[in-house]
């Protein structure tokens, strides 16, 4: 086995920015050839910055680790009654003096938000797909790809659209909605489309609406719960010195990520519970 990999620094963290900056993702060699990092970088391999820059560039998109929520510190100071003191966290992130947490703390959940907005502004996706087919009018029917693309062009799809289609044209037809005749669907004439809707699907609606419903709850209760406890470890903060300031914020960042987590946790059970809905609906309809 080799020696152990060495935790990175900040000054190697600042030197792998300005490299990529300079040079461009993935020109590693010349990052570690150049004058102004070489030294810094020295202990480096080409593999060691592809990995690190990747690590990087997925925690710079949400709280994905402990360092992104260092990196979302911010500096200190007192209250207008105290206007020359400031309180210095340099041990809360390898030299970087960016202090208290922003409050902020829910930002990893807001996928999941987003997600549930654009599933309103699309109508119900087996409808959709029905309604796609029955409009393009093609003879032997029409291809995924083409059912896919007339639905983008005029509606705001989710970004795992194309998953979701796959699946639900599987279960269409294994419904018996649709038939599928080598790779392209066509209507089956026993299930004319109808603009009203059924019984099942209106309950399956109010289910869908409950579940989004009480997702939010959930999200705005922890958010008011992680903002109410940062305002108390905040006016706590103001009266430490450097060392209790500092033990107190990371107390914060590992409280407002396992805040966090179970936002994420409840997003993840309630889209479980509506795709088991959706299941349970086609396995009736079949």
């Amino acid at each position: 086995m080799g020696a152990p990999k060495q935790k990175w620094t900040h000054e190697e963290e600042s030197a792998l920015r300005e490299g990529v900056e300079k040079y461009g993702p993935g020109k590693w060699r010349a990052i570690l050839k150049d004058p102004n990092w070489s030294s810094c970088l020295a202990s480096r391999s080409n593999v060691d910055l592809k990995d690190k820059w990747r690590n990087m560039s997925v925690t710079a998109n949400g709280w994905g680790s402990r360092e992104k929520a260092r990196l979302a510190l911010k500096r200190i100071t007192h209250n207008a009654r105290h206007p020359g003191k400031q309180i210095a966290l340099s041990s809360l992130s390898n030299g970087n003096t960016d202090a208290i947490l922003d409050v902020k703390p829910l930002t990893s959940v807001k996928p999941y938000i987003q997600s549930s907005h654009t599933k309103k502004l699309m109508p119900r996706l087996d409808n959709l797909i029905l309604d796609s087919i029955s409009c393009l009018k093609d003879p032997n029917g029409s291809s995924k790809s083409t059912i896919a693309m007339y639905i983008e062009e005029r509606h705001a799809a989710p970004p795992n659209f194309r998953r979701l289609l796959s699946s639900k044209l599987k279960s269409l037809t294994a419904c018996g909605k649709l038939v599928k005749i080598r790779q392209n669907y066509m209507l089956n004439g026993r299930f004319p489309l109808s603009e009203e809707k059924s019984p099942k699907s209106e309950k399956k609606a109010k289910h869908i609406t409950s579940i989004n419903e009480s997702l939010k709850k959930v999200v705005e209760e922890v958010r008011i719960e992680v903002k109410s406890e940062f305002e108390v470890e905040l006016a706590k903060m103001r009266t430490m010195n450097a060392e209790e300031a500092a033990k107190a914020a990371a107390i914060a960042v590992a409280q407002a990520e396992a805040a966090a987590e179970a936002a994420e946790q409840a997003a993840r059970e309630a889209e479980a519970a509506e795709a088991d809905a959706e299941a349970a609906e086609a396995f009736a309809e079949a």
